[in-house]
């Protein structure tokens, strides 16, 4: 939320916003994520990520890796539970190519989650 004294932290109007809010449902209602009845943890991490993907859906900006730290003020969860949530995001067929270190989450969105990007990006 904006500070009362300061201009909204956004660069997107109204129309925008409206167009997040259902993409946003459509991410975290996703089919896949729920047949594999995956938590409220997994699907903000799936959110997380299909915001945080370069064109070809590699993770991280510029098809970089994303840093651990940064993923988990983003997704609030113990840098110990990311690996099972990341499985089970590999499990419904939503990652591929997976490598999770002490510093970074590499990857790779399946061929069918690309569609679910981000449309600040478009």
């Amino acid at each position: 939320m904006p500070h009362e004294d300061k201009a909204s932290p956004f660069t997107f109007g109204k129309k925008m916003r409206a167009k997040l809010s259902g993409w946003v449902q459509k991410v975290i209602s996703d089919k896949k994520l729920r047949k594999a009845k995956t938590t409220a943890d997994t699907r903000l991490l799936a959110l997380t990520l299909a915001t945080q993907t370069d064109a070809s859906g590699i993770l991280g900006p510029g098809g970089q890796a994303i840093a651990l730290n940064a993923l988990t003020a983003w997704v609030p969860v113990d840098s110990g539970e990311l690996q099972h949530l990341v499985d089970q995001l590999t499990q419904a067929d939503w990652l591929t190519d997976t490598a999770l270190t002490d510093a970074q989450l590499t990857g790779q969105l399946t061929e069918g989650v690309l569609l679910l990007t981000c449309p600040l990006r478009a």
